[in-house]
C-alpha cells in the first residue's frame, strides 16, 4: 500500500516532535514541508555515516551475529545525546524511573519502538506487528537479517506491509494466518505504536527501501511476496547543526517569509506585512507591552571555549551523540578555526541565560577542562535553552558593554550571578540584550 500523503498540520506536528518548531503559519509549501520531514528523519538515522551514497548492498557487511563480542542489538540501537543522558540521570536521582512518558511524543515513541525491535532480534528474528491501541492502523514486519556497519551500528534488513482499519491486505492476512496455522502465533511480537509514530516509521521504511541495491534479493517467505524490502538503522536525536538547519527562520515570526517591517511599539519582532502583524497581535501583546521603551545593549561575543588560545579543551555539547564519537577530545584551540555559532533564531527574540564566571557560580560544566580565567567576574557565559548558542563575553573586549549587562545580572539575578534575559542576534558575533525587562526564572 503506497504511503498516504499527510496533511500539513500532521507534518508540522511530527516535525515539532523532533524539536523542529517552525512559525505557526509558515508559508512553506506542502511539498517543502514533506521534504523537510523526510530529510530530518534521514538526519536522525545519521544516514550519511552509513550510506553516504546509494545503493546499500547488505551483503558487503558482515553478519552482526558473527562477532560474538558485539553488544546486544537493543543496546547497539539505542541513541541518546548528552542532554538526554543528563536529564535521565537527574530524573532517576529524584526517583523518577520513566522520565520520558510513552505516547506523548511520536518521535520519542519511534525510538522506543526501534529499541523494542532490537530487543526482539536479540531473542530470535521473530515476526512483529506494530499497531495503535484502537487497531486502526498496523504494520506487519519481519527482520530477515542483521548486518554490522560497525560494532555500534546494526543494519536491520526487514520486510513490511502497512494496513489500515477494514483494509487488511491479502498478503498480511496470509502472513498472519501462516503463523496461526503453524501454531507459532505466540512467538509474534506485538508493539503498541500510535498512528503518528507509524507515519514516521513508514517514512523511514519507504525512504530506505529505495536505497537498497536492486541486486540484493534475500530469501523471504511465500506469504511475504507482496511485502516491501527495506532496512532500519538506529535513530537518535538531531545534532546541533541539523537542529539549526531545520529550525532556522530569518523572516516573519508568523509565516517565515522575508521580514520587511518590525513592530513599531517594541521594535523587537519582525513581520512580512500588516496582515501577519495583525494576526500575531493577540499573542505578541503581553511581550510588546513589556518591551515598549526597553533598553537593548549590544554585545560582542566569542565561542565559549576560545578564551584561552593554546589551551586544550574537551568540547561537550548537549547535542553531541554519545554513540558516534561526536565529543572531540583534546582539541588545540589555537589551531582550530571555528566559525560563528549557527543562528537558529534568525531575527526573532529569544530567552538566554547569562551567568557571570565566578568561583561560587553553579551551573553546567565549564566548557574548558583546566583552570578558569580567575573566576573574578571579568567574563560571563550566555546560552539558550537548546545550547545552540553557547558563547562568552569578555570585559576586555568592551568594558562599557560588559558592565551594562553585568550590572543587570548583579542587581536582578539569582545571588547576583545568573539571570534570564531577552536577546536578539544582530550578527555572526553580536547580539542585543534587553537590560530592563528581566525574564521569569526558566526551568531548563
Amino acid at each position: 500500500m503506497p504511503p498516504r500523503t499527510l496533511p500539513r498540520e500532521e507534518i508540522l506536528a511530527l516535525l515539532k516532535s523532533m524539536d523542529i518548531d517552525l512559525p505557526r503559519r509558515t508559508k512553506l509549501s506542502d511539498a517543502e514541508l514533506d521534504k523537510r520531514l523526510t530529510r530530518a528523519l534521514d538526519s536522525t538515522q545519521y544516514l550519511t555515516r552509513v550510506v553516504p551514497t546509494s545503493p546499500l548492498d547488505p551483503t558487503s557487511y558482515p553478519s552482526w551475529f558473527s562477532d560474538k563480542s558485539n553488544k546486544p542489538i537493543l543496546e547497539a540501537i539505542r541513541r541518546h545525546n548528552i542532554g538526554e543522558a543528563t536529564m535521565i540521570h537527574e530524573s532517576r536521582m529524584k526517583g523518577i524511573d520513566n522520565p520520558i512518558p510513552l505516547y506523548a511524543n511520536a518521535f520519542m515513541d519511534l525510538r522506543q519502538s526501534l529499541m523494542s525491535i532490537g530487543n526482539a532480534c536479540d531473542n530470535g528474528l521473530r515476526p512483529i506487528v506494530l499497531q495503535d491501541p484502537g487497531q486502526s492502523s498496523g504494520i506487519c514486519m519481519r527482520v530477515l537479517d542483521v548486518r554490522q556497519f560497525d560494532n555500534q551500528t546494526p543494519i536491520l534488513i526487514v520486510v513490511f506491509q502497512h494496513n489500515v482499519e477494514d483494509s487488511l491486505s491479502r498478503g498480511s492476512f496470509d502472513w498472519i494466518s501462516g503463523y496461526v496455522s503453524a501454531g507459532t502465533a505466540q512467538t509474534m511480537i506485538n508493539i503498541t505504536a500510535t498512528v503518528q509514530e507509524q507515519h514516521l516509521l513508514l517514512r523511514l521504511l519507504n525512504s530506505n527501501s529505495k536505497r537498497l541495491a536492486s541486486s540484493y534479493i534475500p530469501k523471504c517467505a511465500s506469504t511475504e511476496s507482496s511485502f516491501t524490502l527495506s532496512f532500519l538503522l538506529p535513530v537518535g536525536p538531531l545534532g546541533a547543526l541539523d537542529m539549526a538547519k531545520y529550525n532556522t527562520n530569518n523572516g516573519c515570526s508568523v509565516c517565515g517569509d522575508p521580514a520587511k517591517q518590525k513592530c513599531s511599539r517594541c521594535g523587537a519582532v519582525r513581520y512580512c506585512d500588516a496582515a501577519c502583524q495583525k494576526e500575531d497581535w493577540k499573542s505578541h501583546r503581553p511581550l510588546c507591552t513589556s518591551w515598549q521603551g526597553a533598553t537593548w545593549q549590544g554585545l560582542t561575543f566569542i565561542l565559549a571555549d576560545q578564551y584561552m588560545p593554546g589551551a586544550y579543551s574537551l568540547r561537550v555539547s548537549r547535542y553531541d551523540t554519545v554513540q558516534h564519537g561526536d565529543i572531540q577530545k583534546r582539541v588545540d584551540l589555537s589551531k582550530t578555526n571555528q566559525g560563528p555559532p549557527p543562528n537558529t533564531h534568525g531575527t526573532t527574540p529569544f530567552i538566554v541565560k547569562i551567568q557571570i564566571n565566578s568561583s561560587t557560580a553553579q551551573g553546567p560544566a565549564y566548557p574548558v577542562i583546566g583552570q578558569r580565567p580567575g573566576g573574578d567576574g571579568s567574563d560571563f557565559l550566555i546560552y539558550d535553552q537548546r545550547r545552540t548558542i553557547d558563547v562568552m563575553v569578555l570585559r576586555t573586549a568592551d568594558a562599557a558593554q560588559f558592565d551594562a549587562v553585568a550590572e543587570v545580572v548583579r542587581t536582578k539575578g539569582e545571588r547576583g550571578l545568573k539571570v534570564f534575559c531577552w536577546a536578539i542576534r544582530t550578527g555572526e558575533w553580536t547580539m542585543d540584550i534587553c537590560l530592563d525587562r528581566v525574564c521569569d526564572w526558566q526551568k531548563w
